[in-house]
């Protein structure tokens, strides 16, 4: 990010600029409306269903409406915590659909998941490695690889934030590895569930597992296999799998 971007905010410190509208800012807990990450704009200007009216009259801000739009300004840390804050903003029946559909994803990824360790005794090898080049999981025994596991990353839990980074929002992974996950998100935009559209938002371990049921069922992956990071876990779609031969 550009260092002429850079402000002083009073809770996190040094941090980036970012801007969303007066709604937003008074109250997070709503639909936001704004373009999804990208490696050259991380935290892009949002605002809210009310100002989104401004924006579909003229399909821009422009000097015909941008009267219409006072922002505020935030740090990227809380623009994170804001946006995160409005994940279980949906409508009664949006959460219900929701709740089943995450329920029978996550039912059907148990089952997978007791078919992956049948067939492929995923616990009991002693090593494992993914490549993010190859966009390979391989899984070893004394130095001899054993089974080969095509990968998607779908995401992430922070035990230090207490968060759910989806990879299509982690620029830290290589391209190759997060491409397909835009499908789940493209789902979540379809049905309006916004625990699939929203970047970053408040989790656990027990949600990594539930969001991570659902992609698996949208990219019709085999299963997930989750593993240790310097902060929490990383949970990968494993969309292939086979003995080494």
């Amino acid at each position: 990010m550009a260092t002429d971007n850079c402000i002083q905010c009073s809770t996190h410190g040094d941090a980036f600029a970012t801007y969303i509208c007066e709604h937003l800012a008074d109250n997070h807990n709503q639909r936001w409306f704004c373009d999804y990450p990208s490696e050259e704009n991380r935290w892009p200007d949002a605002w809210c269903e009310q100002c989104d009216v401004e924006f579909r009259r003229e399909g821009e801000w422009n000097e015909r409406n941008e009267d219409k739009l006072r922002v505020k300004l935030l740090c990227n840390h809380c623009h994170e915590d804001a946006i995160g804050s409005s994940v279980s903003c949906m409508e009664p029946s949006i959460l219900q659909s929701w709740t089943a559909e995450a329920d029978r994803c996550y039912a059907a990824l148990c089952e997978k998941q007791d078919i992956l360790e049948t067939a492929f005794s995923l616990s009991k090898h002693k090593r494992w490695d993914y490549d993010q080049e190859t966009g390979l999981l391989v899984f070893s025994n004394d130095g001899v690889p054993a089974v080969f596991a095509e990968i998607e990353m779908i995401g992430s839990v922070s035990n230090k934030t207490d968060t759910w980074l989806w990879s299509w929002a982690n620029f830290h992974f290589l391209e190759n590895v997060r491409t397909c996950i835009t499908a789940v998100r493209d789902h979540g935009e379809t049905h309006g569930y916004s625990y699939l559209t929203v970047p970053k938002w408040p989790a656990d371990e027990d949600m990594g597992w539930g969001v991570s049921a659902v992609a698996v069922q949208v990219l019709d992956a085999k299963g997930v296999y989750r593993v240790p990071s310097g902060s929490g876990f990383l949970f990968m779609a494993i969309t292939a799998i086979r003995y080494a031969t």
